[in-house]
This record gives structure tokens, C-alpha cells and sequence, in this order.
């Protein structure tokens, strides 16, 4: 090994040593600082605990003022997102709040119409003659028509009219179209055909034998006040015998 080679590592030897006492030096220093003396301590020292005041600082601004801040914009970012997707909707619901109003409009006036073809209590005569008048005009022969008991729904009243009569397939299909053109609202149900050849055996159309049951319906609310409208005053009540 050559004498520059030597010198290179004393050299490095000595440069390490150097560090080595100069951070024990400032070990030194931290641990021999007199608190009572803030001017006299040595440079190092200072730079460190200013930074660890700054670190300090800095931590307890973060904890104290930041953090709360950052929490409340969290809490304003999820209302706002909630208050927005509110005023989407509200702002849906005022865009269609015509086509709504116009639809109700049409819905009442549906179910008036609706109510219009529901005969009255004193209408049910009238209709069961439409429906006999139909039935002949038709071409069908009537054995029996008749008012069957009234059943009370929650909000209509069902009268049942029980039809029996005799006809071909034509003058049947004819009569439940008749049913079918009348102002009033009248089904039919129950259904029971039966059939057999014709007494004078010179048609090959069968004769048909029918027994249906019709029905019609009353509006609760319109017959209740029919009613109300048709009962005598009430007779005041006696105070008993003295």
C-alpha cells in the first residue's frame, strides 16, 4: 500500500471520529443546557427545540383548528348532497305538477261519468224493462225476470237480476250486445246455456236455454243521501212520564 494511500485513510478515519464526537458533543450539550440561561445555549440546541416547537404547533393547530374544519366541510359536502338531490326531486315534481293536475282533472271526470251510468234506486224498474225490451228486440223469449237481494259493498250496492229465457245463439248474441249499448252499467255472470233440438225438427239450429245473472250497481254514497233526503223528520223525543 503506497504512503498516499495511508494518508487517504487516516484521513477518513479522522473525518469519521470528528462526526462521532461532534454528535456526542451535541448530545452533550442537550443534556448540560441550563434552562435558566436560554441565551447561552449553543446554537444546535436552539435550532432543535424550535423545531420541536414548531412540530408542536403545527400538531396542535391541526387537532384544534384544522381537523374541526375539515369535519364540518365533510358534514356540509353530505348536506349539500342530500339538500341537492331534494331540490332535484322537488323540482321534478313542480315540472309535472301540471301533467298531475290535468290527469286528476280527467281522473274525476272519468269516475263522474263513471258515476252517471250507475243507476239510482228509483231508476232500477226502468232498467230491468231495457233489459226485458232488449232481450225481446233481440229475439229471445223470457221465461223469467227478477230482482234478486240487493249485497252492500264498501262502496257500491250490487243488485243482482236473475234472467231465464229461451233463443238461438244469434238472438243470444245479440241481446248481451244490447246489455252492452245501455246507458246504465249492467254485467253479466253465471252463465248457463242448454241445448236441445228444436220442437218442429225443421231448423237445424238448436233452441238454447239461458239462465244469467245481471247485475247493476248503486254508488253507496248516492243512495245513502237518497235516503237522508227521503226520511221524514225525526219526532222530538217525549220526556218520559212524569
Amino acid at each position: 500500500m503506497s504512503q498516499d494511500d495511508l494518508d487517504n485513510l487516516d484521513v477518513d478515519k479522522q473525518a469519521a471520529k470528528k462526526k462521532k464526537m461532534t454528535f456526542e458533543r451535541f448530545v452533550q450539550q442537550f443534556n448540560t443546557v441550563d434552562y435558566n440561561n436560554i441565551g447561552g445555549w449553543p446554537l444546535s440546541v436552539k435550532i432543535t427545540f424550535w423545531i420541536i416547537i414548531f412540530i408542536a404547533v403545527c400538531l396542535l393547530g391541526y387537532f384544534l383548528a384544522i381537523q374541526p374544519k375539515m369535519e364540518a366541510i365533510d358534514q356540509a359536502k353530505v348536506q349539500q348532497t342530500s339538500l341537492l338531490k331534494e331540490f332535484k326531486k322537488k323540482d321534478s315534481d313542480l315540472r309535472n305538477l301540471k301533467l298531475i293536475q290535468a290527469q286528476l282533472l280527467q281522473m274525476e271526470a272519468n269516475f263522474n261519468q263513471q258515476l252517471l251510468q250507475l243507476p239510482k234506486e228509483t231508476e232500477i224498474p226502468s232498467l230491468v224493462e231495457d233489459i226485458n225490451l232488449t232481450g225481446v228486440n233481440s229475439g229471445l223469449k223470457f221465461k223469467n225476470i227478477k230482482l234478486d237481494k240487493e249485497i252492500t259493498q264498501e262502496f257500491f250496492i250490487e243488485q243482482p237480476i236473475s234472467i231465464e229465457a229461451t233463443g238461438d245463439y244469434h238472438a243470444f248474441g245479440n241481446f248481451v250486445s244490447g246489455i252492452a249499448a245501455l246507458p246504465r252499467i249492467v254485467t253479466l255472470h253465471d252463465f248457463s246455456i242448454v241445448a236441445s233440438s228444436g220442437a218442429n225438427k225443421k231448423s237445424d239450429i238448436p233452441q238454447i236455454s239461458y239462465s244469467i245473472k245481471a247485475k247493476t250497481y248503486r254508488y253507496v254514497a248516492a243512495s245513502e243521501q237518497s235516503k237522508k233526503t227521503k226520511q221524514p223528520p225525526g219526532k222530538k223525543k217525549s220526556g218520559g212520564k212524569k
